[in-house]
């Protein structure tokens, strides 16, 4: 045998032994990567489930009038606010602010509601200008005399959620129409005052014109009996 042949063998018996030995390295790896992939879905389940239990207990905290909020009654009418934060107090003015905005558009869904009733009954065109007035109304008298009814602090995770139920009675209510009719009272005077304003400079006008046309007929006969 010639000393290429022997170099030859020895070669190919080099690449055997080398496959023989890689193949159960790769079936490890695989089965590696598998118990791999396997405990990370098991990971995610279990963080899932954590999750979910999680949840579960939130809602069990909810307050029932969180969930179901009271009709508008005898009391007046209602609006629910939630909020989290690490500082207690933040979390409940931040709940009773958005337990006001909800109150605030339920009073605007209120005078909508009367806003058509009004609008089915005239048959007139005034109705679009009425509807704006409202509006401006809605947005420009601010929203007072709202108080708590409930508040409710659950603790969870190292921070503070709050829920607020708040409640604005018909007296407020009643208090702020007040204020609004006293808006639209001061916006006819005013109306009327530019009105008559109008009125005494039109007639200013008129009676300057009037001045006018006899000076220059005074005039005119002046010039002629010359």
């Amino acid at each position: 045998m010639t000393g290429f042949m022997k170099a030859s063998f020895a070669a190919l018996a080099v690449t055997v032994i080398s496959g023989c030995a890689s193949t159960p390295d790769r079936i490890e790896l695989a089965e590696e990567q598998a118990r791999l992939s396997e405990l990370r879905y098991e990971q995610a389940q279990s963080a899932a489930a954590r999750e979910d239990e999680r949840l579960r207990s939130a809602m069990d905290n909810l307050p029932g009038w969180f969930l179901e909020p009271p009709q508008p009654d005898v009391g007046g009418i209602y609006g629910v606010g939630s909020a989290q934060s690490n500082d207690l107090q933040v979390a409940l003015k931040k709940a009773r602010l958005t337990a006001d905005f909800e109150l605030a558009q339920q009073l605007e869904q209120e005078l909508s509601g009367l806003e058509k009733d009004f609008a089915a009954d005239s048959n007139g065109s005034a109705n679009v200008q009425y509807q704006a007035a409202v509006e401006r109304f809605v947005s420009a008298v601010p929203m007072a005399g709202q108080e708590v009814a409930e508040q409710k602090v659950v603790v969870a995770d190292g921070m503070y959620t709050a829920y607020v139920l708040s409640r604005l009675s018909f007296d407020q209510m009643d208090r702020m129409l007040d204020r609004r009719k006293q808006n639209a009272e001061d916006l006819t005077r005013m109306e009327q005052a530019f009105a008559e304003l109008r009125e005494r400079v039109e007639a200013s006008e008129t009676a300057e014109s009037k001045a006018a046309v006899q000076a220059a007929g005074v005039e005119t006969t002046a010039v002629v009996a010359q």
